[in-house]
């Protein structure tokens, strides 16, 4: 055996065998039983779907919609969970119970960040996106523990889905209630402005009034023909053109002509506003309020239907395997971690022997 071969084997026993013998001395002596308690769960919606929609989203190449399911996954993951249940079962006290065991514990004092990376390495997530299908995987130091952890993350993810739930249904009646709130000012902007014009006009509907002058010319128009009439009559019955009778029916006529002549006046003009413009005016508000009450029936309706499919796009966690709770420990995985390393370490032998070698052979 040459000098180089002697090199090769203390190089191996130095990189491959020792670390090999320590990696087994750590996990059969002080690396801590570990735990895993599993759930599976998805994200459920009552909503209604229209399977005509599947077929006109054919055509589309992509949305920028993000699924629930998936919302739920990042959660999981992120510090929010973290210090939230961490404030619930103390993660740092349930993480750092087994003593002598540095490499799968941690210390009591982590850091947040700390007990986050922590928590990604103890807490598996993994996510189907065919089936929609969520699970997990807690680990711990005891079955309890690791229960509790799943109960907790079960509890919280329902949370998020309850306030996922609460705003699609915001947002979904957010934009109804607009209109509606836009058309009841409306109709109650239409209801004063007619208000005003009453207490303004002191008339409550200026139509009766127009029908009641109206009446009055009518009347004057039929006594003014028969007074012609009479007239006519009169001068053609006698011979005298100086009869007082004439002088008398003449009078009449004119007297009716300008009462008339009044009458119509005061329909198309007046002191203040003739009757002919309050008339108008009167019916432009008539007509505004009519459609402020159609349009206010219109979004009070619309209202109640988005409210209704609201309601029909509840969210719920529909839990599939419930936290279960280990009866023996099943980690860490000691012959898979033992076999992972020692080809590791072989592998990083290897590369180094053969750039050892490259390099002399280049001198």
């Amino acid at each position: 055996m040459r000098g180089r071969h002697k090199l090769l084997l203390a190089s191996f026993a130095g990189m491959v065998l020792l670390p090999v013998c320590l990696i087994v001395g750590y996990l059969f002596s002080r690396a801590a039983d570990q735990f895993v308690s599993e759930m599976s769960f998805s994200i459920r919606s009552e909503e209604f779907v229209n399977p005509l929609d599947a077929l006109a989203g054919l055509g589309q190449l992509s949305t920028g919609t993000t699924s629930d399911a998936d919302i739920v996954h990042e959660f999981i993951g992120s510090q929010k969970i973290v210090r939230t249940i961490d404030a619930r079962v103390n993660l740092r006290k349930i993480y750092s119970s087994a003593e002598g065991d540095p490499v799968f514990t941690i210390a009591p004092d982590v850091s947040t960040e700390g007990l986050v990376a922590h928590w990604r390495r103890m807490v598996q997530v993994s996510y189907d996106k065919g089936s929609g299908l969520i699970h997990v995987a807690s680990f711990a130091f005891d079955p309890a523990s690791a229960e509790t952890i799943n109960k907790a993350i079960l509890s919280e993810s329902q949370l998020l889905v309850d306030k996922l739930s609460l705003l699609a249904r915001e947002d979904a009646t957010k934009y109804a209630k607009a209109d509606l709130d836009d058309a009841r000012t409306r109709l109650k902007t239409a209801r004063q402005n007619l208000s005003r014009f009453r207490a303004e006009a002191q008339i409550i509907d200026p139509s009766i009034n127009v029908q009641s002058q109206s009446g009055v010319s009518a009347a004057l128009q039929q006594q003014l023909a028969e007074a012609l009439i009479d007239l006519d009559l009169l001068e053609g019955s006698i011979s005298n053109v100086n009869d007082p009778r004439v002088e008398q029916a003449v009078r009449r006529i004119k007297a009716i002509e300008n009462r008339l002549e009044g009458e119509r006046q005061n329909l198309s003009s007046g002191v203040d506003r003739g009757m002919v413009n309050i008339v108008g005016d009167y019916e432009a508000l008539i007509v505004e309020r009519e459609f402020a009450e159609q349009a206010f029936l219109a979004a009070a309706a619309a209202y109640d239907s988005a409210k209704a499919e609201a309601k029909r796009r509840t969210k719920y966690l529909a839990v599939h395997i419930e936290p279960t709770i280990a009866d023996t420990s099943l980690y860490p995985r000691k012959p898979l971690v033992i076999a992972v390393s020692t080809a590791f370490l072989i592998l990083i032998w290897a590369v180094s022997i053969m750039v050892a070698y490259s390099v002399r052979d280049r001198r």
